[in-house]
């Protein structure tokens, strides 16, 4: 394993995932950490979470080990974004009947449901090609 994979997983440990916060700046809404209070600075993104914090049967359509979600990275912190707050084009899988045959997705985004910090359980959105259905 490279250097920077190991220092990617050793970090996972300790990883904490969020929802970012509101703040404004002036007249501007920007994202912000809940546990610090500090303004993230850095742009939207995809950092990764540990494949076990996805809940449930999700955990089942993601096959690698890491899973890029929508959202910051600030520290040992990923504050990441429910579906609703994406501004992205999304395809819930939830909205589909059992038995259904399989479709076509052409959205980007998917959500999934992961565990947060303290065990509460949420969307989060990851990359299309991320998940198997």
């Amino acid at each position: 394993m490279s250097d920077d994979r190991t220092q990617e997983t050793e970090g996972l440990d300790h990883l904490v995932l969020r929802r970012p916060i509101a703040r404004w700046v002036d007249d501007q809404k920007v994202a912000a950490n809940p546990v610090t209070q500090e303004i993230v600075h850095d742009p939207v993104d995809t950092p990764r979470i540990p494949r076990r914090r996805i809940a449930g049967v999700h955990i089942g359509r993601v096959s690698s080990e890491m899973v890029p979600v929508r959202g910051y990275r600030d520290g040992r912190y990923v504050l990441a974004i429910a579906p609703e707050h994406a501004s992205i084009d999304v395809f819930d899988p939830s909205d589909r009947d059992p038995g259904e045959p399989p479709l076509d997705v052409t959205e980007s985004w998917v959500p999934l449901v992961a565990v947060f910090t303290a065990g509460e359980r949420g969307a989060v959105v990851v990359p299309r090609k991320e998940v198997e259905f």
